[in-house]
């Protein structure tokens, strides 16, 4: 599969507050609680909500843990120029310890491809440089160095990074609305001065030939129940959980 056929996969995406989630009958909607985890996110040391440095270039960088499994560390370039997937990064791979994917992400007007390389780690790992504990440069592994030098806009200087979260997430995976099977994912993260996010994604993974037709259904059946999509949110919910946390850091 070459890095063209990868990206065939479009996941239509739509983030709405948890009170919109409710208005359009989402949330009465979802099978039991969902599959509970917590993320944090990386950024350069003195970053700030108007002066997210990673985030400006298309770089994520994210920690995540869930009970019972094994913890994650993920590298994402979103937007990701197709010219720079090339070699082994030209098509999609699992080697059992890390995975490279991409897919064409469209919300809104907004399209752009997204590709990331994920490496699993031993259960607490991801503990042990969260806020206060040891440098996170470590969970990142070789390969996805390599990813950032190759395919990356500019150099990621990893041993300049602060951990902010904790996010509390909960996702159900396959859930029936408006006839339609979405992803459904609920982000809680409130920040040292009080002030709390509660987003609610809406996603679907679709073929990109019928995606355009896909899009106008999620998003006429989001206006038949109250809520315009026009009116959701138009920053992406990583970067307002970043402005969110930033906003108190202690300066650098």
């Amino acid at each position: 599969m070459s890095a063209q056929r990868g990206v065939d996969v479009v996941e239509l995406k739509v983030t709405v507050s948890l009170e919109q989630a409710r208005t359009a009958g989402i949330w009465d909607a979802l099978p039991g609680s969902g599959h509970a985890r917590r993320l944090w996110f990386c950024e350069l040391s003195g970053a700030r909500p108007t002066r997210l440095p990673l985030q400006d270039s298309g770089v994520t960088l994210r920690l995540g843990e869930t009970r019972g499994h094994t913890d994650e560390a993920t590298v994402r370039l979103r937007p990701c120029l197709r010219s720079r997937l090339t070699g082994r990064w030209s098509e999609p791979w699992h080697n059992g310890r890390e995975r490279l994917g991409f897919v064409s992400e469209w919300c809104g007007d907004r399209r752009m491809l997204s590709a990331s390389v994920t490496a699993r780690h031993p259960p607490g790992t991801v503990t042990l440089v969260t806020p206060g504990g040891g440098p996170p440069d470590a969970l990142f592994t070789y390969t996805q160095r390599q990813f950032l030098a190759d395919c990356a806009d500019r150099p990621v200087p990893l041993t300049e990074l602060t951990v902010f979260g904790p996010v509390v997430a909960r996702r159900w995976p396959a859930s029936m609305w408006s006839r339609m099977p979405l992803t459904v994912e609920h982000w809680a993260v409130t920040a040292p001065s009080g002030a709390r996010a509660d987003l609610v994604e809406l996603s679907r993974h679709v073929d990109r030939q019928g995606a355009e037709i896909a899009q106008l259904a999620l998003e006429s059946g989001l206006r038949r129940r109250g809520v315009d999509p026009a009116e959701c949110a138009e920053v992406p919910r990583t970067r307002r959980v970043l402005e969110l946390l930033t906003a108190a850091a202690p300066a650098m």
